[in-house]
């Protein structure tokens, strides 16, 4: 693994999470206690930054290291996918009482019970 690689990986999922946040580079670079122009060094694939930063945004996106760092498969990204779906729908659980009763609901049902839900929600 070059260094160019990495710096190139690094960016790649750099800018994957920042669209994600919705955070603009100013934003990030002042939360990470770095100059705009580092900042965007690192989004170009320019410079890689310290392994502190680097533990830094991965903490502020909550994420692993790994995550900005290390190239991932499409089919990494679709687990990913899945893993953001089931942390969304758990938070949900716990903070919408209504939700919760309709999963609780649907929990009881046999699987042709269910199946007949999922054609009519379709």
């Amino acid at each position: 693994m070059t260094n160019e690689w990495s710096k190139e990986v690094f960016s790649k999922n750099l800018q994957m999470y920042m669209e994600r946040s919705g955070k603009t580079q100013k934003e990030l670079a002042e939360i990470m206690g770095v100059t705009a122009p580092t900042f965007h060094e690192w989004v170009k694939g320019k410079k890689f930054p310290r392994i502190d930063k680097v533990q830094k945004l991965a903490d502020y996106f909550g994420i692993l290291k790994s995550d900005l760092i290390e190239e991932k498969t499409e089919e990494r990204r679709e687990m990913q996918k899945s893993n953001d779906t089931l942390a969304n729908i758990i938070v949900r659980l716990r903070t919408d009482k209504a939700f919760l009763t309709a999963v609780e609901a649907l929990y009881e049902l046999d699987a042709e019970k269910l199946s007949s839900v999922s054609t009519l929600l379709k």
